[in-house]
């Protein structure tokens, strides 16, 4: 007697096609890069109306950062720092929310927007130009409607 059952009719989950769909927000974490030890808010979606499709995972990396409770990056010049507060700024008014207002956890969980997705098939290549994987295939969001 199997003790796990055959699962072939269990669907896996993947990335959709590119395209433009209805995303919904449903975790929100502050995060940091092990590259350039940056901070970013990342948010993880749900596609609306695709139940087989994975999350979708998108950051929005912040510029010179101090949350007052240990979490500090100040790499940037003050330039570079505004160019990243300038891409949060936008894309929190494209998704409906006041930049000039601090935002929390609660106002993004749940929040519903519409969205162009790419395709990613986590492929790219070497400095040879030999194809090398580079990761899973994901979606990813290109514009907000």
């Amino acid at each position: 007697m199997a003790i796990i059952p055959n699962l072939s009719e269990i669907p896996d989950k993947k990335p959709v096609e590119a395209g433009e769909y209805d995303l919904r927000i449903t975790k929100v974490k502050l995060t940091k890069s092990n590259n350039t030890g940056r901070y970013g808010c990342m948010l993880i979606c749900e596609i609306d109306g695709e139940d087989n499709a994975e999350s979708l995972f998108h950051t929005l990396w912040y510029g010179n950062f101090d949350d007052g409770a240990g979490h500090k990056y100040d790499g940037d010049d003050q330039d570079k720092s505004n160019t990243m507060w300038r891409m949060v700024k936008d894309f929190m008014r494209a998704i409906g929310l006041d930049p000039e207002q601090e935002t929390d956890e609660s106002d993004l969980i749940g929040l519903e927007f519409t969205a162009d997705l790419a395709y990613n098939d986590g492929m790219g290549t070497d400095d040879d130009g030999k194809p090398v994987k580079l990761g899973n295939p994901r979606n990813e969001i290109v514009r907000i409607q």
